[in-house]
């Protein structure tokens, strides 16, 4: 009797299990933008509900959504993808391109509406190229929707056989706008090509820990390219340092937190926050200081000598590490994954998906895929814990890498319901669309006759429009980060949340083959 009770107590919890992931599974349309658009680098969604984006040639675009409309709104004239080839690896050349493009934070202001993008220049003569980087501001008038100015507000950017970086965020700490620009460690791997730079000591990916070189930083800038005053060096642009190619930046307003998506070598591909001032470990160190990944970090974790020009310098580990363990030789048996972009999600449209990181990768190999990891956060801003019923992170869109191509980078819509991504290689340039149709939720969408009030409410909510019990299961509320809490539906539809703190959140439940999750204030 007791075996048979265990039995089926063990089938319940299988089955509550599987009910749960499928309940708070999305459902989304795939579309793609009829622009046609030249190797996009960067997508980012203005406040004016247009997709903004680098291409090729030193171009900044403005698309319309809803048309597909796109307009080239500037291209650099000093734009140069000219070749420098290595003298020792011909197979190898200087990195070029259009990378970064960021928005200022007050971008709706007239006198604030300034674009910031990142491209390559020649520094040098047409005989003699030396190729560098800048990042140009450009003035927008949104009258005349055209460029009124354009200045050249940093130079001399480095560039080198891999690892660019170039990712540009605009945000306001303290409510002071800043300008963040990401720089790669600039060398190639000698795993992948061991004889390129003799001595192996001269390869820029070495200097990463050098605060007076700009290789393997996160910089720091004022909306006009000068130094900020609090940088951890006077004078210094670098904000962070120890990174080898930081491709991704994102932003949690919330909690004025800054989020790096960083590739890294064979092993230890990593989500950093970003703290001022604080080194990240490569070369020395990948991934987290549990020293699997590389003969000596251990023991340069455990004598690390802070640098005596900054505050409380220190080695920090990464949020999130994929890939922990040195792998054998072969790139695409590698399971890094070669993030890229990545968004912050704060948006209550998908909301198994607010407060949450959202970051694309490039690269399909023996057991990796180009697709959308989400990364679930709690109210400090680290990951919620991973269990095998709600797994941390989320994979998404992997089964449509074959038509989508290496993600590049991702864009959210204002409204929080449409997910833009941009392709950079494996197939033909575009803009995908992906719309939320359900949230594995009923979001009013087809079902507008149940509703919860009061609302704002303190102690009780009633639900309005559910006609009986019978069927109704798997009740619980849920705050915004994730967190849930059981409850009880009594035969008068109401609810008891007076033991829940002040916010917002979600009551979920199911009935028959619907789901619901009904948005709430609490008082």
């Amino acid at each position: 009797m007791n075996q048979m009770k265990n039995l089926i107590l063990s089938f319940i919890s299988i089955l509550f299990t599987l009910i749960t992931q499928i309940t708070y599974a999305q459902t989304f349309d795939r579309t793609v933008l009829s622009t046609d658009v030249e190797r996009p680098w960067e997508i980012t969604c203005g406040p004016d509900d247009f997709l903004w984006l680098t291409e090729a040639g030193g171009q900044v675009t403005r698309i319309d959504p809803m048309s597909g409309d796109r307009q080239v709104v500037y291209t650099a004239l000093d734009y140069y993808n000219g070749l420098e080839v290595s003298p020792i690896c011909p197979h190898l050349s200087n990195g070029t391109g259009t990378l970064g493009l960021a928005l200022h934070p007050d971008f709706t202001n007239p006198e604030t509406s300034f674009i910031y993008f990142v491209y390559s220049y020649n520094n040098g003569t047409t005989q003699e190229s030396e190729i560098k980087f800048r990042i140009k501001q450009l003035k927008w008038d949104a009258t005349a929707n055209s460029i009124v100015s354009d200045t050249n507000i940093v130079n001399l950017i480095p560039t080198g056989y891999d690892h660019v970086g170039g990712r540009l965020l605009a945000i306001k700490q303290n409510n002071i706008p800043y300008l963040f620009l990401t720089v790669g460690d600039n060398g190639r791997s000698e795993l992948i090509d061991p004889n390129c730079y003799i001595p192996e000591s001269s390869n820029p990916n070495r200097f990463t820990q050098d605060v007076t070189t700009p290789q393997g930083k996160i910089h720091r800038y004022n909306m006009d390219g000068t130094v900020p005053a609090d940088n951890p060096i006077p004078g210094n642009t670098f904000y962070t340092r120890g990174h080898r190619n930081p491709q991704g930046l994102m932003y949690n307003p919330n909690l004025e937190t800054i989020y790096a998506v960083e590739h890294g070598d064979n092993t230890d591909d990593e989500i950093n926050i970003l703290l001022k001032g604080m080194n990240y470990g490569w070369k020395e160190v990948r991934g987290y200081h549990d020293d699997n990944s590389f003969p000596g970090e251990g023991t340069y974790v455990e004598d690390y000598t802070p640098h005596p020009d900054i505050l409380d310098d220190a080695l920090i580990e990464p949020l999130y590490s994929w890939c922990t363990e040195a792998m054998p030789s072969g790139q695409s048996s590698w399971c890094t994954v070669a993030p890229s972009g990545g968004a912050y999600y704060g948006s209550d449209a998908i909301p198994e998906w607010t407060n949450s990181l959202l970051v694309v990768t490039l690269k399909d190999g023996t057991s990796t895929d180009k697709e959308v990891y989400q990364f679930k956060l709690d109210t400090n801003g680290e990951l919620v814990s991973s269990t095998i019923q709600n797994p941390n992170p989320k994979r998404f869109f992997a089964e449509d890498q074959a038509v989508n191509g290496r993600l590049r980078d991702i864009a959210i819509s204002n409204d929080g319901h449409k997910i833009y991504l941009v392709n950079n290689g494996g197939g033909e340039d575009k803009i995908i669309v992906y719309d939320v149709l359900s949230t594995g939720v009923n979001d009013f969408k087809e079902n507008l006759n149940i509703s919860i009030y009061p609302n704002p409410t303190t102690n009780n909510l009633t639900i309005k429009g559910l006609r009986n019990l019978m069927d109704v299961e798997l009740v619980q509320v849920s705050n915004i980060y994730g967190e849930s809490y059981p409850t009880e539906i009594n035969n008068d539809y109401n609810i008891d949340i007076s033991n829940l703190l002040d916010g917002i959140y979600f009551l979920h439940f199911t009935q028959g083959n619907k789901t619901y999750a009904l948005k709430f204030i609490k008082m």
